[in-house]
């Protein structure tokens, strides 16, 4: 559900406001409109439209005419201007109104499938092409009639415009659309923080619309002035201005921006850039944070803080230090010398009310083939969505106000409990420009320095958990290897958090490729384990001055239950090793050996779209760490130069299993961060830096990334991931066991799920019901 809000409040808050010279003028203007007989004062309606666009329909074929049947429309926008100018001679118009119907819209990927009716364009923009993405504004769909079925077709096609504006174009912060079925105006604003609409209204109140958008400045339309475009590299990429608190740098390269894909949401985009003034290469970050979330250097500080807290703590921040990001130049980004924010500079402070909601559903039209995007608003979670059947285009019912939306549009924002109601993130604009520009572990070819790398960020993990802190979001790309000073790298510490006390759930977050297995379910899976002798990892020895430290001294953390017998679940420091463990699995799935190629590519493949399709709800993954028959078989299909790497990855395994079984042994455990369970960084430190035997085959291949059958689009690891993502489950044929209770409401009825356990080729999750039930089979 989204706010339906009212037509006034948009006009004045919302919109552009109007030329000082024109407030309280419109009157004025419609006079003038009159005069020039642009408006039908006899009829009260446009001159240009003798008849309403649903009585043209029905006298022709205007099939797939719509934009001829609202051609008039530019027209009526020059007339508004016209009339303007003679109010105020002095105005200079900035956007106008082109109607344009089947025209694809460009971007530096080329001609995509974004055909809105009509859009408002910049009239002067440093663009070659005149309809890109680059320089058009509120996108215009149009419908000759207003049943149901044309109205979701409208609403499902301007969500997916408006969509492509901010996913595309990294100088928006916001946009508008407009929708027209027959006379049945309503106007739209899409941030990263929310979708809205207006109540409809009639389109005979058009004349404030176009005065609004004809005279504003671009940043009053959505446009960011802290960066601009600058020109095309030679490589015919898009080069741009950044200004970070201050300083100017300019981009070189996008290094990532798969979050983007969705506007409902961080949008995180990063480059490679150089500093102005010096000349250096750096890395620079953009993204739109909750208002709750922290600045990721003040993170940064308070994690050196805790560090610093411990015994010998000066030594180990600076250790620490070492192995993390440097932040430069950071900052909240300023518009009109506020800083920028999606509701009290974007909304006029407006926040959504229940009372204004009223329900989307799915859209008819068909995600695009040849763009980034799914339709509407994509998230890199989303896996191809199709969208549901629609409603027949002729269908002849009554406007209702249930408008489509693309579906998993809000998974980065929480709905309300009990509905589907979009919980408003009122989100800021935040910078961070990091010294280091450091290859990721996505991008190094080189194990030995993959390697090098991971050992790295072991340490760098291990002083962290003894401050009290988890990561909560390793992945292949914020580990990194600095070339420059032989390092590896830790970065993006925006989840990261305090361990604290209390009985509360932990927030889902991270990167599903790399996610532990318990964080993906979101539940304990080892506290029934038995571990056999043959899994018990001998205790390697301390290490020596470096490492050796006394416990930390801070009170007890209190006992994290939340009723009767249940734990709750949270992100702990073992999450955060297994996700290290995740990484080397992916390395050497998605890469051959650049002498010694792999003989099964299908068999790899299958095992690839199993533990890495992107899925929330992934149980092949913790079977693959519970089990040795994962790492055997997958001997099999990798390459053979690959072979001391299962060794070394099932012993790591081991050690992970065997602390998971020893935390959770006990139903009781305390959520605290010292549970000496978590201290197993020793024995993988020992595992990959001592055991010569492992390593030292593994430290001369070079990777080449592997061909997959999944379709690619993109920079190279964002591929991998976007095509993983939207990968099929490795079984063709799946039976949904789907349980109704008796009683929902009788607190003796409920269901438990237990963790998958493998059955021959199947994967079997164990439900215990406790009351009656009724157990409906469908076939998938």
């Amino acid at each position: 559900m989204i706010p339906e809000i009212s037509v006034d409040f948009f006009l004045e808050k919302i919109l552009p406001p109007l030329p000082s010279s024109l407030i309280d003028k419109i009157d004025s203007v419609l006079k003038s409109l009159e005069s020039q007989d642009a408006i039908n004062v006899k009829q009260n309606r446009w001159t240009a439209f003798s008849v309403d666009p649903a009585v043209t329909a029905g006298h022709s074929n205007v099939y797939g005419r719509e934009p001829v049947v609202f051609q008039p429309l530019a027209t009526i926008f020059e007339q508004v201007v016209a009339a303007a100018k003679q109010i105020d001679g002095a105005l200079q118009q900035t956007f106008g109104l082109f109607v344009t119907g089947t025209t694809p819209i460009y971007s530096d990927r080329g001609a995509g499938d974004s055909r809105p009716d009509g859009f408002n364009r910049l009239l002067v923009s440093p663009e070659s092409k005149n309809d890109c993405v680059y320089d058009i504004a509120n996108p215009y769909q149009f419908k000759l009639g207003n049943s149901v079925g044309k109205i979701k077709d409208d609403v499902g096609k301007l969500i997916y415009d408006m969509t492509q504006i901010l996913s595309l174009d990294p100088c928006r912060r916001f946009t508008f659309g407009t929708t027209i079925e027959d006379c049945s105006t309503r106007l739209w604003f899409l941030s990263h923080a929310t979708l809205l609409k207006t109540k409809p209204f009639d389109f005979m109140r058009l004349v404030h619309l176009f005065l609004s958008l004809a005279f504003a400045t671009p940043t009053k339309m959505g446009w960011d002035p802290t960066i601009t475009f600058d020109h095309m590299s030679n490589a015919n990429r898009r080069q741009y201005k950044i200004e970070v608190n201050g300083k100017s740098y300019t981009t070189l390269q996008i290094l990532s921006d798969i979050a983007a894909d969705s506007p409902l949401g961080r949008a995180t985009r990063v480059w490679k850039v150089e500093d102005d003034d010096e000349g250096n290469f750096h890395v620079l970050k953009d993204v739109w944070l909750d208002h709750s979330r922290t600045e990721e250097h003040l993170i940064r500080e308070e994690i050196l803080k805790a560090v610093e807290g411990l015994e010998d703590g000066k030594r180990f921040a600076e250790q620490l230090k070492k192995y993390m990001l440097t932040p430069i130049a950071y900052g909240k980004v300023r518009v009109d010398g506020l800083p920028d924010d999606t509701t009290d500079v974007m909304l006029a402070g407006y926040l959504p009310v229940e009372d204004e909601m009223v329900p989307l559903k799915p859209p008819v039209t068909v995600p695009s083939r040849n763009t980034r995007q799914s339709t509407g608003m994509s998230l890199p979670s989303d896996r191809d969505a199709i969208s549901s059947p629609g409603v027949k285009a002729d269908e002849s019912v009554e406007p209702s106000s249930e408008m489509p939306l693309p579906r998993r549009a809000f998974l980065d924002g929480p709905l309300k409990e009990g509905g589907n109601m979009l919980r408003h993130h009122r989100r800021y604009h935040y910078r961070v420009v990091f010294k280091e520009y450091a290859t990721t572990l996505y991008e190094e070819k080189s194990c030995d320095n993959i390697f090098h790398a991971i050992a790295d960020v072991v340490k760098a993990l291990w002083i962290i958990h003894k401050a009290g802190w988890v990561h909560r979001d390793i992945s292949g790309g914020n580990v990194y290897w600095y070339q420059k000073e032989q390092v590896g790298l830790i970065g993006d510490f925006e989840y990261a958090r305090a361990i604290t006390g209390g009985a509360h759930h932990d927030v889902r977050t991270g990167t599903p490729f790399f996610m532990a297995a318990e964080t993906l379910a979101q539940m304990y899976q080892f506290d029934d384990e038995q571990l056999s002798d043959t899994d018990e990892e001998d205790s390697p020895p301390d290490f020596g001055d470096t490492w050796a430290h006394k416990q930390p001294v801070w009170d007890p953390i209190a006992p994290a239950q939340v009723s009767g017998n249940t734990v709750a679940f949270y992100h702990n420091p073992l999450h955060d090793l297994e996700s290290v463990w995740w990484i080397i699995i992916y390395l050497f799935f998605f890469n051959d050996d650049e002498g010694s190629h792999s003989d099964d590519s299908d068999a790899r493949q299958c095992q690839m779209e199993r533990l890495f399709n992107g899925e929330l709800e992934n149980l092949a993954r913790f079977m693959f760490l519970k089990e040795p028959d994962g790492l055997d078989k997958a001997r099999r299909y990798l390459s053979d130069s690959f072979e001391s790497a299962f060794d070394l990855l099932d012993k790591l395994r081991k050690i992970l299993k065997s602390a998971y079984r020893k935390f959770e042994s006990t139903k009781t455990f305390p959520n605290k961060i010292n549970n000496p369970h978590f201290f197993i960084h020793k024995k993988l430190l020992k595992v990959v830096l001592e055991n010569s035997v492992y390593i030292q085959p593994l430290s001369k291949i070079t990777l080449v990334p592997v061909k997959t059958s999944s379709k690619r689009k993109g920079d190279t690891q964002q591929d991998d991931e976007r095509s993983s993502k939207r990968s099929r489950y490795a079984f063709p044929h799946v039976t949904y066991l789907v349980l109704h209770l008796a009683d929902p409401h009788n607190r003796d009825c409920s269901v438990s799920r237990h963790p998958a356990m493998q059955v021959g080729s199947d994967l079997v999750v164990p439900i215990i019901v406790h009351g009656t039930a009724r157990l409906h089979v469908v076939e998938g």
